[in-house]
């Protein structure tokens, strides 16, 4: 109807929202109890080398001063003898010990052979340096071509040096001219380190001197 005045109706946009409450979200309980990690040292165990020992079996066997068959020998172990190693060569050839017949004396014996029994790692004995042997040798001055035995050692006559000498180990020899048809030993000789033994007579009793 003209000039009455509109009623203004409010539309449901134009409404005033009322925020809804903001959910919060409860932090997470956990059921877990946290441990400190405790580290355990684990205890080193340190070993001890058992000893080397030496059982002496089927024979006798020289001891030497030093590690090689150069050295002069200063004391049997016989048959059946035991002893301690308390070092060793550098290729463990052969191992030094105590002389149970000599209290604080020690000598070497080789590990080479069949009269030793070893029981132990020999690679835990200490190396030992050792001086060099004095060398030994035997010298044919005679005018015949001689034999050593052991060894078969060929000495030629005193014209023929320097092949009429050769350096040898300690020990004992027996010497034979090549001349003598009965192959008997016309001398023995003990060789020792630092000693040459010159052989002065043939067979037939003949002397020479060397040249």
């Amino acid at each position: 109807m003209q000039g009455e005045i509109p009623t203004w109706t409010a539309r449901p946009q134009d409404l005033t929202l009322t925020a809804l409450p903001t959910a919060t979200r409860p932090a997470p309980v956990s059921s877990a109890t946290t441990v400190p990690r405790t580290t355990t040292a684990t205890p080193r165990i340190v070993t001890t080398p058992k000893n080397v020992t030496v059982a002496i079996k089927g024979g006798n066997l020289f001891v030497h001063r030093g590690p090689s068959l150069d050295y002069n020998y200063i004391d049997v172990l016989y048959a059946g003898e035991t002893t301690i190693a308390t070092g060793r060569d550098r290729v463990s050839r052969w191992i030094r010990i105590a002389l149970r017949s000599k209290p604080g004396a020690e000598g070497w014996i080789t590990t080479e052979t069949d009269y030793t029994l070893i029981d132990g790692d020999i690679s835990n004995l200490p190396f030992i340096e050792t001086e060099p042997a004095a060398p030994a040798y035997i010298r044919n001055c005679t005018r015949h071509d001689l034999w050593v035995v052991p060894g078969d050692v060929q000495l030629l006559d005193k014209f023929e040096a320097p092949y009429n000498e050769e350096r040898l180990p300690v020990g004992i020899y027996l010497i034979y001219d090549a001349e003598n048809q009965e192959n008997k030993p016309i001398e023995e000789v003990s060789l020792s380190e630092g000693k040459t033994v010159d052989i002065r007579y043939d067979w037939m009793g003949e002397r020479s001197k060397c040249e």
